[in-house]
C-alpha cells in the first residue's frame, strides 16, 4: 500500500495528541497495520474508511484526527446515542488511525426508496430524540467553540480552518475569525447598497450575547444516518463535531448540502430551526466566506 504524501500544512496537527488515543498498544497498532495489507484488500475502501472485516473499519488519512475517536467515546459514556464503538485508536508516522465498528444498515437515502411513510416518521422521531440528547448535553464551565475535549476543530467546508481551527473562548471570537476579522468601521468607505446593510447586520448578529453553546455533529447529511430494519442504527462521520452555537447544527446541515433540496425539507421534521435573523446571518457569512 502507497500511502500519499502529507500537505504541509497538516505535518503539524497532531503534535501533542498522543494523549487522546485509545487503546494503544503495540498489538493492536501491529494487527491494524496488518489488516491494512491483508484483509483490507477483499473489500471495497469508501473515502476515508477501509474496511477489514464484516464489522469493523479503520479510519485514516491525513486529515483524519484522534479527536474524531475521542468524540466518539465521549458520546458512547455520556449518551444513549448510537455511534461507532472505537476499538482502538493511535498515530504511527504522522497519520492517525481509528479502528471502529462497522454499523450494520443502509444510509438513509438508500431506504427512502422504498420504506413505507409509517417507517419514516418513526426514523424522523428517532432522530429527533438523538439530536434533543445531543443538544442537551452541558459544556463545561467555560466552554467555548471547541471539541469535546476542549481543543481544535475541522471543517473542510470553512476556506480559512485548513486543516484546523480553534479553539475560541466565546462564540464572538469564532464568529469574528469566521469573517476573517472584518470590523465594522472597515466598511466606512464601502457604497452603502444592499450588500453593505447584510454585512452590517451580519457583524451585529454575529457579535450579540449568545446562550452557551450546544454539542453539535456538524456534517449531518442523509449518507451520515445509517438505518437498520427501521430503526436509526448510527450516526456516523463525527469529524466536523464540536461545541458550537445553537444554531450551528442547522445551518450548517442546510448550507452543506445545498443540492440536496429534499434533504433540506426533511430537516424541520427533527431539527429545530433557528431564527429567520439567524439564518439569514449565516447566508450572509456563506456569500462572502463560506465554501458554496
Amino acid at each position: 500500500m502507497v500511502r500519499p504524501s502529507v500537505p504541509p500544512e497538516y505535518i503539524t496537527q497532531h503534535d501533542g495528541t498522543e494523549h487522546l488515543a485509545i487503546n494503544n498498544t503495540w498489538s493492536r497498532r501491529f494487527l491494524t497495520r496488518l489488516a491494512l495489507h491483508t484483509t483490507a484488500k477483499f473489500y471495497s475502501r469508501d473515502g476515508l474508511c477501509v474496511p477489514i472485516s464484516k464489522h469493523k473499519i479503520v479510519k485514516t488519512g491525513f486529515r483524519v484526527h484522534l479527536t474524531e475517536g475521542a468524540t466518539l467515546k465521549y458520546l458512547a459514556e455520556n449518551t444513549t446515542i448510537p455511534v461507532p464503538r472505537v476499538y482502538c485508536s493511535f498515530l504511527h508516522r504522522n497519520r492517525a488511525y481509528i479502528v471502529m465498528e462497522r454499523v450494520q444498515g443502509q444510509e438513509l437515502p438508500t431506504i427512502l426508496k422504498t420504506i413505507s411513510k409509517e417507517s419514516l416518521e418513526g426514523v424522523f422521531s428517532q432522530l429527533r430524540k438523538i439530536f434533543r440528547e445531543l443538544r442537551a448535553l452541558p459544556p463545561p464551565p467555560g466552554t467555548g467553540v471547541e471539541s469535546c475535549i476542549g481543543g481544535s476543530l475541522y471543517d473542510s467546508r470553512i476556506p480559512r480552518g485548513n486543516p484546523r481551527f480553534g479553539p475560541f473562548k466565546t462564540i464572538q471570537d469564532f464568529h469574528f475569525w469566521l469573517r476573517q476579522d472584518l470590523k465594522p468601521e472597515d466598511l466606512q468607505d464601502r457604497e452603502k447598497d444592499q450588500d453593505w446593510y447584510d454585512l452590517q447586520d451580519m457583524m451585529d448578529r454575529q457579535d450579540e450575547s449568545w446562550p452557551p453553546p450546544v454539542f453539535t455533529h456538524g456534517d449531518l447529511n442523509p449518507f451520515n444516518i445509517i438505518v437498520c430494519e427501521g430503526n436509526v442504527a448510527g450516526i456516523i462521520d463525527w469529524e466536523f463535531s464540536g461545541w458550537y452555537p445553537h444554531y450551528w447544527e442547522y445551518t450548517s446541515a442546510w448550507f452543506g448540502n445545498v443540492t440536496r433540496t429534499g434533504w433540506q425539507s426533511m430537516l424541520d421534521r427533527f431539527l429545530d430551526r433557528p431564527r429567520p435573523e439567524e439564518l439569514k446571518m449565516e447566508e450572509v457569512r456563506n456569500k462572502w466566506w463560506g465554501e458554496f
